[in-house]
């Protein structure tokens, strides 16, 4: 028995020194190239970075736009990978985290999910691969350093200004964003010396003056320049407030305050890009470590 023994060891090594591993980081994607692009050029860098156990390395995106989720995926499984870590390139936990990510990768099974997928023309991922889902950009302090970085660009008087942080998310959720606005407002008063901060998750479009106009208000009460700030993967604040009428709407409510309100021109990427291959590179690393 010995000889047989040693010839599947001998196997077992062989095809563990053969099984090749993958990282895959899937963004929502967007109709409009300008958002998906930040998020496509973070795959040359992903390549350039060195994670010790991983042979592979892709960007994909669910929605609109290519590569999709299913085509990167085969293309793994065409590579020889038989594991591969997906992480969710999202700023919070969120119905797309938690429940479309997993049931396109075959990982849950969630009937009405799946319905409403199907409805988008998203398919479960048919693989044979071990699939493992990794945490989103809420389990690490990107979204702090990065939201510090925009405000330190906007910043020029700081003892005279007020943080403004607003952000766009999953009100069934509604823990978790709180806590990443708690966490951010407490992270820029403790790098800078600005001490007045708000924030709140705000509705989009024609309810968005409606939520911000009364932080704008209360902000000018004490300080003369208020820096607004979106904890946003890409979108610009300025866009947005452009877009909503929210513009016209401030001088008006803030005539007579000699207040000036900025708003910040962009989000996480590109401006932050190696800090988020960073991060793919560190928890993916701390995943490898965890494999037998």
């Amino acid at each position: 028995m010995k000889p047989a023994i040693i010839l599947s060891a001998l196997c077992l090594t062989f095809l563990s020194a053969q099984a090749k591993k993958a990282v895959v980081v899937v963004a929502h994607g967007a109709p409009e190239q300008a958002w998906n692009a930040p998020v496509l050029a973070l795959e040359p860098l992903l390549q350039q970075t060195d994670i010790p156990g991983i042979d592979y390395k892709r960007i994909a995106l669910m929605e609109f736009a290519e590569p999709g989720l299913d085509a990167v995926l085969s293309d793994c499984e065409a590579q020889g990978v038989d594991t591969c870590f997906v992480l969710p390139l999202f700023i919070c936990p969120s119905s797309h985290s938690d429940e479309d990510i997993p049931n396109l990768l075959g990982m849950q099974f969630n009937p009405t999910t799946r319905a409403t997928l199907a409805e988008e023309g998203e398919q479960p991922v048919s693989t044979a691969m071990r699939i493992v889902q990794g945490p989103t950009l809420y389990a690490s302090d990107v979204i702090e350093r990065s939201m510090l970085e925009r405000i330190q660009e906007m910043s020029t008087d700081p003892e005279n200004e007020a943080v403004i942080l607003l952000a766009h998310g999953d009100r069934g959720r509604i823990g978790f964003w709180n806590d990443l606005l708690e966490r951010t407002c407490t992270y820029v008063k403790e790098n800078t010396p600005i001490t007045y901060t708000a924030s709140k998750l705000v509705a989009m479009g024609y309810y968005f003056a409606d939520d911000v106009l009364p932080l704008l208000t209360e902000a000018a009460a004490s300080k003369r320049r208020i820096l607004v700030q979106g904890i946003f993967l890409m979108s610009s604040m300025e866009g947005m407030a452009r877009m909503s009428g929210i513009v016209e709407k401030q001088a008006e409510a803030l005539a007579g305050t000699g207040a000036e309100v900025v708003y910040s021109k962009g989000g996480i990427l590109p401006a932050s890009s190696a800090m988020v291959i960073d991060w793919v590179a560190d928890i993916t690393g701390q995943w490898v470590a965890t494999l037998p």
